[in-house]
């Protein structure tokens, strides 16, 4: 009983390490990864650690802005930027929680339609998490 216990470890256990290693390991971008991870509900209803802005705020270009995440993490990174609409507006070292930018005029929102603020969070850069908030970027006032 043993012996077949054993036996079917051994098997798990190969099984397992030949899978993992037929894996390839991609380093993605932070769009890459916005499209394998971003769906409509989850962008709408869970700003993760965003504390600031709030979900549907408008904001207008050129105007000053703040992102605030709810803690410091002293071993991670974040790059944030509008989906599909923008280049990396603000990032660095989570060891502050607030990141200013100016809205470009590249982040105006479509009409009737809202613009999508990312936040990807790294950890040596390996992902740690994605945060969204959805914004309505309108032309300069």
């Amino acid at each position: 009983m043993k012996l077949i216990i054993l036996v079917t470890l051994a098997i798990a256990l190969f099984c397992s390490l030949s899978n993992a290693l037929l894996i390839p390991r991609l380093a993605l971008s932070d769009q890459e990864v916005i499209n394998l991870l971003i769906t409509n509900e989850t962008s709408s209803s869970n700003p993760g650690e965003i504390i600031s802005p709030s979900n549907r705020e408008i904001w207008y270009v050129g105007q000053h802005v703040n992102v605030t995440f709810s803690q410091e993490k002293p071993n991670e990174t974040v790059s944030i930027f509008f989906f599909n609409q923008t280049g990396t507006l603000a990032g660095g070292p989570l060891t502050r929680t607030t990141f200013d930018f100016v809205v470009p005029p590249d982040a105006v929102s479509r009409p009737n339609e809202s613009s999508l603020l990312i936040a990807v969070k790294r950890k040596n850069r390996y992902l740690q998490a994605v945060d969204a908030v959805i914004i309505k970027v309108l032309p300069a006032k």
